[in-house]
């Protein structure tokens, strides 16, 4: 077999390692709603590696024969790879789409709550506040109150005892 075929094609086999650890990469960052492409990515570029190798096989044993599987491997390989790249981004696509909806829902929601929070307090915190401030007062007379019966009392029971001392 003519030795630049078989250079072409060992070099084919490690290019396509190198797309298949790139692809691994993309995909372990890809959000779980979307993880059972990199199946059948890894399926698809598996197949292509197992038909460049049997190509690359076949070729020692017929180099018309060996060109030919050749030829034909790395055109259903590009195939292969041209068909996993359209998959892969859509995908991409549809996961910047749904990221992009989730976010703009989250700041809808954020901005809702927002504007909740301030008709609550223009229609129910100043009275909070108001009843707040009555309810400090009240407690402030009722201390007061406590205060004057305790020092009363303490009063009483020294003016008793004195009186038992004499």
């Amino acid at each position: 077999m003519d030795e630049r075929i078989r250079n072409a094609m060992k070099h084919s086999l490690s290019e396509l390692r190198g797309i298949q650890e790139k692809v691994d990469d993309f995909m372990d960052e890809l959000p779980p709603e979307v993880q059972n492409v990199r199946g059948r990515a890894q399926k698809a570029l598996r197949k292509i590696r197992d038909r460049l190798d049997d190509s690359l096989e076949q070729a020692g044993v017929n180099t018309e024969e060996a060109e030919l599987q050749a030829h034909l491997g790395l055109m259903e390989a590009q195939d292969k790879l041209e068909s996993s790249r359209e998959v892969l981004d859509k995908l991409v696509a549809q996961g910047k789409e749904r990221s992009k909806t989730l976010i703009d829902e989250a700041e809808l929601k954020g901005n809702l709550a927002m504007m909740e929070a301030q008709d609550f307090w223009e229609t129910r915190g100043k009275d909070l506040a108001s009843d707040f401030m009555k309810s400090a007062e009240t407690m402030q007379t009722t201390a007061a109150r406590a205060v004057d019966d305790l020092q009363e009392q303490l009063k009483r029971w020294n003016d008793e005892s004195g009186r038992k001392d004499d």
